[in-house]
């Protein structure tokens, strides 16, 4: 050592720091790598902008070209309704209504599960802040996606089919059957203000109901129909989505819930699930009443061109997954 230069001792350890450094990076990237594994985290574009969406990227969509994706990002912005389509019904295809047939859409079992019931417990509370999201194959052709609501055909009638898979699982639920229009309506309140009022729905029922545990808020998406469905074992399903908001300091309990369900719905429907958007104070709400509940998130099922049948398909994985997830991970 004595022999060594002070020159010689400085590059040495100039070296030793430069090959610490390395590695300390080298192991944030890999944890970054599998923390990406976990969940594709989709660019928001609600307020029609980028927002350095390839920051937020973390795996292209399944079985998507580039063009698609390209598609996704400016199409993904949150539809607002015409004014005229929340004020009044148009006028349905009734007989493609009347011959769906729910109870030939086989469900998902959880497998090699013993008996597992809440016994009446209502742990689970499903709602609808845009009760009216709706479905163009019903209405005649040619309507505009913005006009794509009524009052009796939408979302609400996917949520039960959730209600109902939970259910058939052993778990208890409640489904609302209030209508957010109406009490915007009510109210001489717009469209904006439709979080602010299943915000007294979700505060209600947690007064009511000692027992709940989870909330899911359904939607549907604006996207068509080449990027919102999906064919997996021969059967033509509805993707799914998830948003999350991060503008409360609890929001990781609702993300790390909600990625939970997301890899139990890849796990057997591999493609299914377009993954989890987050969403901040400047792209939404930015809350989305996920404050209340740790176990809280908003579930896009489909897009405006699915069918109920490709929606009910769904619904039944997303019941299915919640229920795994209960019963394996909350009460094992």
């Amino acid at each position: 050592m004595n022999n060594l230069s002070s020159k010689t001792i400085k590059v040495m350890l100039a070296t030793v720091i430069t090959l610490f450094l390395s590695l300390v990076g080298l192991i944030a990237y890999l944890h970054e790598k599998e923390d990406r594994k976990i969940t594709k985290i989709l660019p928001d574009l609600s307020n029609g902008e980028d927002n350095n969406a390839k920051d937020k990227i973390a795996t292209k969509l399944n079985s998507s070209s580039n063009r698609d994706i390209s598609l996704e990002k400016k199409l993904s912005i949150e539809l607002v309704p015409e004014e005229e389509a929340l004020r009044r019904d148009d006028t349905l295809n009734q007989e493609r209504i009347d011959s769906i047939n729910d109870l030939d859409i086989k469900r998902p079992e959880i497998r090699n599960r013993k008996f597992h019931s809440t016994f009446g417990r209502r742990v689970v509370f499903i709602y609808f802040s845009h009760t009216r999201e709706s479905f163009l194959p019903y209405f005649k052709k040619g309507t505009a996606p913005a006009s794509a609501y009524h009052s009796q055909v939408n979302v609400s009638l996917v949520g039960k089919r959730v209600g109902s898979s939970l259910k058939h699982n052993g778990i208890w639920n409640q489904v609302s059957n209030i209508d957010i229009t109406n009490m915007l309506n009510n109210r001489n309140l717009n469209f904006g203000s439709s979080y602010q009022m299943s915000r007294e729905i979700v505060l209600q029922e947690m007064r009511e109901n000692r027992d709940l545990e989870m909330t899911f808020d359904i939607h549907r998406d604006s996207l068509p129909r080449e990027l919102s469905t999906i064919i997996i074992n021969g059967e033509s399903m509805a993707k799914i989505s998830f948003v999350i908001g991060n503008a409360h300091e609890n929001y990781k309990k609702n993300l790390n819930f909600t990625r939970e369900i997301h890899d139990l719905i890849e796990k057997r429907y591999p493609g299914l699930s377009r993954g989890i958007i987050i969403k901040n104070k400047s792209q939404g709400n930015g809350v989305y009443n996920q404050d209340l509940l740790p176990n809280s998130v908003i579930v896009e099922i489909g897009g405006v061109d699915n069918t109920l049948e490709e929606l009910y398909r769904s619904a039944d994985v997303l019941g299915y997954a919640i229920s795994e997830y209960y019963w394996d991970k909350e009460h094992d």
